[in-house]
């Protein structure tokens, strides 16, 4: 039997501006906003999640970082110190063999992790705890009543869209709501460099906590004299060239 392959003409109608409404609006979904938005939601709250990316998890998937540090203290003997829905990735993930605990430098412990399971995670937790959704939506305008943010004017593909809050959490990463509302926020007079991250492909990540890490450290100092040598040198000559 063939697909019935007819189809109808449509024309947008006139333009109504969507409307959300939530106890709690959570600006930026990030892993922070996802973890403000889910414990909101696990004490029983009406919460919105909003970000301008077309994805849950913010850097924390899309960045290719791949790491969280702070989950645990510093030291020989190192224990947790987040908690929350760290609890949750850090065992679920921890299951499907999709995250290592690696010993840093300085007795530090930090955690690999999968990004894709990470996102994966975080959709179904987000849709378990039935928490409203708006991606791809971009700020327009904060609406105050005095000293608290009222409701907030997004534009998506589909037209704008306002939504309702009783309370708002920042977790935009840039204070980008704070600062549409017109609060005063502070920020740092010298520059602040962040971590560059690389990505090392062919090899097993499980592997890397049983690393020697005087050898390695040792390799990758030699390594980089001798980039830094055959880069001083091109520099030289192609000065002289120049001159």
């Amino acid at each position: 039997m063939m697909p019935d392959l007819a189809t109808r003409v449509v024309t947008r109608q006139t333009h109504v501006m969507q409307r959300m409404e939530a106890e709690l609006v959570v600006f930026g979904a990030g892993i922070s906003g996802v973890s403000a938005a889910l414990e909101a939601a696990r004490l029983g709250r009406r919460v919105a999640l909003i970000d301008g990316a077309p994805s849950l998890g913010g850097q924390s998937v899309g960045a290719i970082v791949g790491t969280f540090c702070g989950l645990y203290s510093n030291g020989p003997n190192p224990y947790q110190v987040t908690h929350g829905i760290a609890d949750d990735i850090l065992y679920d993930l921890g299951e499907a063999g999709s995250l290592h605990r690696v010993s840093g430098p300085r007795n530090t412990t930090v955690v690999q992790y999968n990004e894709t399971a990470l996102a994966r995670w975080i959709e179904e937790a987000v849709r378990k705890a039935q928490i409203q959704v708006l991606l791809g939506a971009v700020l327009l305008r904060v609406r105050r009543d005095g000293g608290r943010i009222s409701g907030i004017d997004l534009a998506t593909r589909y037209g704008e869209v306002t939504v309702a809050g009783q309370g708002f959490v920042d977790a935009s990463g840039d204070a980008a709501l704070t600062f549409m509302a017109g609060f005063p926020g502070r920020e740092p007079v010298r520059t602040i460099f962040g971590t560059q991250m690389i990505v090392l492909e062919g090899f097993n990540e499980a592997a890397l906590a049983a690393l020697d890490r005087v050898e390695l450290k040792g390799r990758l100092t030699t390594k980089g004299r001798l980039t830094v040598s055959s880069a001083t040198m091109g520099f030289y000559l192609r000065h002289q060239v120049k001159v």
